[in-house]
């Protein structure tokens, strides 16, 4: 399984856009609506299956992360495949639970080695996530960015739901669709 050496930060998109230019980042995809079906794992709760369509490239992973604030919190290991429902389908069938269905926006530039997705999310400011193959390297592409790595998020974006609207990881897993056209009312109810 692949750790992935991640951090996210909370970000002015302009102010970004900026930073990123002057540091003459790699455009390595343009903002693109992504959308996932999130499974249960039948391992444990810090797990999930996922599938995702980025816009081009499907991707089934198996997701696991502990709740630690460590930038190697999270590990996964993916493959391509070429159809999003047939896959959520055989997922299914295999008696996974559906837990739910997600959109997003992302757009993903490079520095060095690493990638700087930038992310809006349904009820969220937007963020970005920096993410590498070492954890040095996540750390001196931020350092460049101007982040301080004491204000770093860590985990999986559902901490930052639970973050903002105080809500709790019950309340969290009970969501069955976020999207932009469909902000779940537990966020409208918390705010």
């Amino acid at each position: 399984m692949y750790i992935e050496f991640e951090v996210k930060f909370y970000i002015d998109l302009d102010d970004f856009y900026a930073i990123l230019k002057k540091l003459s980042a790699q455009l390595v995809k343009k903002n693109t609506l992504m959308r996932r079906m999130v499974f249960a794992s039948s391992k444990d709760k810090n797990s999930q299956i996922r599938v995702r369509d980025e816009g081009g490239d499907i991707r089934l992973s198996y997701k696991t992360y502990d709740m630690s604030k460590e930038i190697d919190s999270m590990q996964e290991v993916d493959v391509l495949v070429n159809d999003f429902e047939k896959a959520c389908e055989i997922l299914t069938l295999l008696g996974l639970k559906k837990m739910r269905y997600v959109e997003n926006y992302r757009e993903v530039f490079q520095i060095n080695d690493c990638l700087i997705m930038i992310d809006l999310w349904p009820g969220l400011l937007p963020f970005i996530e920096v993410e590498s193959e070492s954890k040095e390297s996540v750390e001196q592409v931020c350092q460049k960015l101007g982040l301080c790595m004491g204000d770093a998020m860590y985990g999986p974006t559902s901490k930052l739901y639970e973050q903002v609207y105080g809500i709790t990881r019950t309340q969290f897993d009970a969501i069955t669709e976020l999207t932009f056209q469909r902000i779940p009312e537990i966020f409208k109810n918390a705010a």
